[in-house]
């Protein structure tokens, strides 16, 4: 008797559509035309990174280092330390995990597949074979020794995943530890060195490294070259570490990783930087063998970070009011109200015995004013954005880089200096609070200043915005009438010891 085997429509079901004038008549089913797969499965036939990658075979976690060439199943997972898109028909991604740098090489269907991709962005690879770095171009990368190839939606075994973790979670926290640095027996990084060494001779030493921070994020560029005879687009990145500033080149497809790094908090390890030493200015730049850590982990970071903190504060324009630190109506009317000079002050900060925190009264003149030297400058008002000072005579400005509207503060170099009996400071250190301003250029004025159009302004409901809406004739009668004057300041200092 011979075995009757099941047809090839048992395994699918019929797809119809009913007609909606009889749906009682069996007669008027039709068939939906089509070769009986579903809309799904054509899906994921056509755009098959569209769909979740799920592993048909069982595949080992594994670390760079001890990847073995020839045929294994290897799932690696490590951050994009490096990548050059559109690369002889494929996109060349370098991957590191702390212990290893592999070179991945991304075949993709069509150039819509492409996503876009971050410097220090997490991915996670599986593949089935890995190769010999045996090439110059992956040799001259520092610990490379391993190739694979990733065809994501052609071939079922290998796949390639870039991974967008939120900040702070524990998956934007791993796997940032530095090549060649043992984080459990740690003495130093090798070939690790200052931005000022590098600039100046460590350029031309092989293996060097440099840890830096970013200070701001420039306007994208397009600069034509002459070499290639194209367009090109650019960033300039301002870095800076506690001895040099300079300027990091990002081009083309490694502007988006810019633009994801926040002034004074990102830091980068960068590896082999390229240096265009003899020209001024001196331009770092990225070159194929070239390694970047986004915010690595190691001791050097947090020593760093916690350095350029107070150079930040001494060198930014405009600091906000601590207004979560400080109660000003106990600092006015409290009963801390001792009237000290600026020579108590100083040995409070140059000699304190314990940590202080503490409030009082300042009585000084002021002897230097610069109204009138900003406002024709275009900076009586500013404020930081991107890392980049904002520079107006309006309250209100749009950063040039990133677009947003910004509040603006008063500029605090508006006041020179001031002097006591005992000593001096320099006003544009000092932190203001926005009544503070108010009280000093209108609350001591019997009169209120006067606008264009000659009317008077309230004084009831002054704010020092309005000092932005005067002339030029009634700035300069603010600023005659506040040289030379006596005023009394109530002040916070906060005085810690260091460890």
């Amino acid at each position: 008797m011979e075995a009757s085997f099941p047809s090839i429509q048992s395994f699918f079901s019929r797809e119809v559509l009913s007609n909606s004038q009889n749906n009682n008549d069996e007669s008027s089913i039709i068939r939906k035309p089509g070769d009986g797969f579903t809309d799904s499965e054509v899906n994921a036939a056509l755009n098959p990174l569209s769909c979740e990658w799920k592993p048909q075979r069982a595949y080992e976690r594994c670390d760079i280092s001890f990847l073995e060439t020839g045929p294994h199943n290897y799932e690696i997972s490590g951050r994009v330390v490096n990548f050059r898109i559109d690369v002889q028909g494929h996109h060349l991604f370098i991957v590191s995990d702390g212990t290893g740098v592999i070179a991945v090489k991304v075949y993709y269907l069509s150039v819509s597949d492409y996503q876009e991709v971050l410097l220090g962005q997490r991915v996670t690879i599986w593949t089935t074979f890995i190769s010999n770095a045996t090439n110059l171009q992956y040799r001259s990368i520092p610990f490379c020794m391993s190739v694979t190839t990733i065809l994501p939606g052609r071939n079922v075994s290998t796949h390639i995943i870039f991974h967008n973790d939120s900040p702070g979670s524990d998956a934007y926290r791993i796997l940032r530890c530095p090549l060649d640095c043992d984080l459990e027996n740690y003495d130093y990084l090798p070939g690790l060195m200052t931005l000022k060494a590098f600039l100046s001779t460590g350029h031309d030493m092989t293996g060097s490294k440099i840890l830096v921070c970013v200070r701001s994020v420039g306007q994208r560029r397009t600069i034509h070259s002459k070499k290639n005879q194209k367009s090109l687009n650019m960033v300039e990145v301002g870095v800076f570490d506690d001895t040099a500033t300079c300027t990091l080149k990002l081009w083309e497809d490694k502007i988006a990783s810019a633009k994801t790094w926040a002034p004074s908090q990102t830091m980068l390890l960068i590896s082999k930087p390229t240096c265009r030493a003899g020209q001024m200015p001196v331009h770092l730049g990225i070159a194929h063998n070239s390694i970047i850590d986004v915010d690595p982990e190691f001791p050097e970071v947090d020593w760093l970070r916690s350095k350029l903190k107070n150079i930040t504060k001494r060198q930014s324009i405009c600091l906000p009011f601590p207004t979560e630190t400080w109660n000003i109506d106990l600092a006015i009317h409290g009963p801390g109200r001792t009237l000290f000079t600026i020579a108590e002050i100083e040995e409070q900060v140059r000699f304190p015995d314990t940590a202080v925190n503490f409030t009082g009264k300042l009585h000084v003149m002021i002897v230097e004013m610069k109204i009138m030297e900003l406002w024709y400058k275009n900076n009586t008002c500013c404020v930081e954005c991107c890392g980049i000072p904002l520079y107006s005579n309006k309250p209100v400005a749009t950063c040039k880089n990133c677009g947003s509207h910004r509040d603006l503060s008063l500029n605090p170099r508006i006041i020179g200096s001031l002097i006591d009996e005992s000593g001096t400071v320099a006003a544009s250190k000092l932190v203001w609070h926005d009544d503070a301003w108010t009280q000093l250029f209108f609350g001591g004025t019997e009169k209120g200043p006067q606008f264009e159009d000659g009317s008077e302004a309230n004084l009831i409901e002054q704010s020092w915005e309005d000092l932005t809406a005067l002339d030029r004739i009634s700035l300069k009668d603010i600023e005659d009438s506040m040289l030379y004057s006596h005023v009394t300041l109530t002040f916070g200092l906060h005085v810690f010891m260091a460890k």
